[in-house]
C-alpha cells in the first residue's frame, strides 16, 4: 500500500470519528491504524523477498542447437620427415686433410665429403705387396714340383709295366724249358720271385699316383695365398675409409668437419637425409582411422604455399598406441622438386563419400570436468546439466553425436560457473 492511499484511509476514518463520541473515536481510529499498517508490512516483505530471489538467479546469455552440414574434405596436420636418414661415421684413425662438402650441401651416393691423411696406410702397402709375391712364388713353385712328381710317376709306371711284360715272358718260356727238361726248378723259382718283385713296384707307383691325384699337396702353398690376397684386399678397404663418402644422394644435414681435426674410428662426423623422397606421418583418432581404411593414396596441402600433393599410403598400424590412443598413418610422396621441407607440416585431406547433416553448438558451451563432457540446458527458470558426446571440431563449431535432439534452448555464456539446477536470469541481447 502507498502513502497516499494511506492517508486517504486516514481521512474517510477522522470525518467518520467526528459523528461519534471521544472514547468511541479513539478505539476506532487505532483498530484503523493497526490494520493499515499490517498490509503495509505484508506487501513490503513480499517486494523485498520477490526482489532478493531476483538477484540471486545468475546471468546467462542462451543460443540455439543448429544443424550444420560438414564440408567433405576432413583435414588433418600431418609432420613431413626425410624418407630416409644416415648417419655417416668415421672408420679410419687419422688427420682430416680436406673436406670437399659442407653442411646443407647437396651430396650424391658415394660422393667424397672428406679425405683423411693416408701417408700411415700408405705405408703398409710395400709390406702387402711383398707378402703376397712371396706366397705367389711359393705357390707356383709347388704347382710345378707337383706336375714333375705327376709325370715322374707316369713315367716309372710305364717303366715297370714294361718290366712286368717282360718278365712274364720270360717266365713262360722258362715254363716250356721245364716241361722239356732244359731248365731247373730252382730257375722258375727264382724267376716269379723276380716278377712279383716287379708287380709290387707297379702297384707301389699306381698307388703314390693315386694319392697325387686324390689328395691336394698344394693346400699349404694355397692358404699362404689366399690369406696374402686377403691382407690385400684388407688393405684396399681400409685404404678407401680415408676417403669418407656420402652413404645416399640427400643433403648435408650435419657436418661439424674441420681440416687439422684428428678423427677416431666409430666417431659420427655427418648425417644426410634423403629429401627426394619424404615421408608424411600422422597420428590418427578411431574416425580418421577408419576414414583411412583401404586408401591407397591420400592428398594433402601445404599450408603457407597452398599447394596441393598426392602421397601414397605406405603403413596404417592396426592397433592404437597404449599411451596416445591413436594410430600412426604413414605416406610417401615424391619431393624432386624441392617444395616440401622436413619438419614443417601438411594438411592431408580425408574425403568422405557423403557429408552428414549433424547437430552443431558453439564450441565455448562445452565444459570438461572428471574426463566428461557437458552442456548447461534451460529449463524453465533453471538450468539441466547434460552429457553430451562430442564430432568433429571447425571453425569453432563443436560437433554433437549423443546427448542433444536439436530442441534445447543452450548456455553460451556463463556456464563455467553453473551448477546443476540452478536457478537462471536470461540476459537481454
Amino acid at each position: 500500500m502507498t502513502d497516499q492511499s494511506v492517508m486517504r484511509v486516514i481521512g474517510r476514518v477522522k470525518k467518520e470519528m467526528s459523528k461519534m463520541n471521544n472514547k468511541k473515536s479513539l478505539s476506532i481510529m487505532m483498530l484503523t491504524l493497526l490494520l493499515v499498517a499490517s498490509g503495509c508490512g505484508v506487501k513490503q516483505t513480499e517486494e523485498k523477498s520477490a526482489s532478493s530471489s531476483l538477484s540471486a538467479a545468475k546471468v546467462v546469455s542462451v543460443g540455439t542447437v543448429q544443424k550444420v552440414k560438414w564440408d567433405e574434405h576432413t583435414e588433418l596436420a600431418a609432420d613431413v620427415i626425410p624418407f630416409l636418414e644416415l648417419d655417416v661415421v668415421v672408420k679410419a684413425n687419422g688427420d682430416v686433410v680436406n673436406v670437399n662438402k659442407r653442411r646443407g650441401d647437396t651430396v650424391s651416393k658415394d660422393e667424397t665429403i672428406m679425405e683423411i691423411d693416408k701417408t700411415d696406410i700408405l705405408r703398409e702397402k710395400e709390406k702387402v705387396d711383398a707378402a703376397l709375391l712371396s706366397a705367389t712364388e711359393q705357390y707356383d713353385k709347388a704347382k710345378k714340383d707337383l706336375a714333375d712328381s705327376k709325370k715322374e710317376i707316369e713315367l716309372s709306371i710305364a717303366k715297370t709295366d714294361l718290366s712286368v711284360s717282360d718278365l712274364e715272358r720270360d717266365y713262360a718260356k722258362l715254363r716250356n724249358d721245364y716241361d722239356q727238361g732244359l731248365a731247373e726248378k730252382n730257375q722258375i723259382k727264382l724267376m716269379e720271385t723276380k716278377l712279383n718283385q716287379v708287380r709290387l713296384d707297379l702297384e707301389l707307383l699306381h698307388s703314390k699316383k693315386n694319392t697325387l691325384e686324390t689328395s691336394n699337396p698344394l693346400s699349404q702353398a694355397e692358404y699362404q695365398l689366399k690369406s696374402a690376397r686377403i691382407s690385400q684386399e684388407n688393405w684396399q678397404r681400409s685404404l678407401s675409409y680415408y676417403d669418407v663418402k656420402a652413404p645416399i644422394s640427400g643433403i648435408l644435414t650435419y657436418m661439424p668437419a674441420e681440416e687439422g681435426m684428428t678423427l677416431q674410428s666409430g666417431m659420427q662426423i655427418a648425417k644426410v637425409q634423403q629429401q627426394n623422397l619424404v615421408k608424411l606421418k600422422a597420428n590418427l583418432t578411431e574416425s580418421y582411422w577408419l576414414l583411412a581404411q583401404g586408401k591407397n593414396e591420400l592428398g594433402f596441402t601445404n599450408p603457407s604455399t597452398g599447394e596441393s600433393f598426392t602421397g601414397k599410403v605406405i603403413y596404417v598400424s592396426s592397433t592404437a598406441d597404449l599411451q596416445t590412443k591413436t594410430f600412426e598413418l604413414q605416406l610417401q610422396a615424391d619431393n624432386s622438386q624441392g617444395k616440401l621441407k622436413p619438419g614443417t607440416r601438411v594438411m592431408l585431406q580425408f574425403n568422405e563419400s557423403l557429408p552428414n547433416e549433424s547437430l552443431t553448438i558453439p564450441a565455448d558451451a562445452i565444459v570438461s570436468d572428471n574426463g566428461q563432457t557437458f552442456v548447461f540446458i534451460v529449463k524453465g527458470e533453471k538450468v539441466e546439466k547434460r552429457v553430451v558426446k562430442t564430432g568433429k571440431l571447425k571453425d569453432n563449431k563443436q560437433e554433437i553425436t549423443s546427448g542433444l535432439d536439436g530442441s534445447e534452448k543452450l548456455v553460451t555464456h556463463g556456464q563455467l560457473r553453473l551448477q546443476d539446477g540452478e536457478q537462471v536470469s536470461i540476459a537481454q541481447p
